[in-house]
């Protein structure tokens, strides 16, 4: 298939880190290209999110669906999990500590992820292609991604929130 298109923004990955920059970018009034299958519902890992991100997902209207399934991070506990011989000391910080309830929220990706997609097909300024980005390839002014089916999708901007490898 030699199908080709360009989008201002093209956002790659469609976990919670890139349904939420589509989402943001969208809002702020870009037309965003997001690229990834379904989003997963199934997921069992969880995502921590301080007051800030979660003020974002107010924004976006996502954070009512979700804040009864969460979990307040009330007390920050930091570890040196290194193997060196001398390690820093365990501290622990409290969110009452600095007058707030808590430093944030910890979500179940399977409420997180369904929220979002919810929110991402509902809004005008985005278009999803659930399809994989097989490579990239970066010129003077666009980068490209070629799909999972042939096709090829060029951006002024390319965000990758396509795993931990991107």
């Amino acid at each position: 298939m030699d199908h080709r298109e360009t989008a201002r923004i093209l956002v790659a990955g469609s976990g919670p880190a890139g349904l939420i920059a589509a989402l943001g970018f969208a809002d702020a009034g870009f037309p965003v290209t997001l690229v990834g299958p379904e989003a997963n519902g199934q997921d069992g890992r969880t995502t921590a999110l301080m007051n800030p991100a979660l003020k974002m997902l107010e924004r976006l209207g996502v954070l009512d669906e979700v804040r009864s399934q969460a979990a307040a991070l009330k007390v920050m506990r930091i570890v040196d999990a290194t193997s060196r011989l001398i390690r820093s000391p365990v501290v622990i910080f409290r969110a009452s500590e600095i007058g707030e309830e808590q430093f944030g929220l910890n979500l179940p990706n399977s409420a997180l992820n369904p929220a979002l997609a919810g929110a991402v097909a509902a809004h005008s300024g985005i278009v999803w292609r659930k399809l994989m980005v097989e490579s990239w390839r970066l010129d003077a002014d666009h980068a490209h991604a070629v799909l999972s089916d042939g096709s090829e999708i060029a951006a002024s901007l390319a965000v990758a929130a396509d795993g931990r490898l991107s």
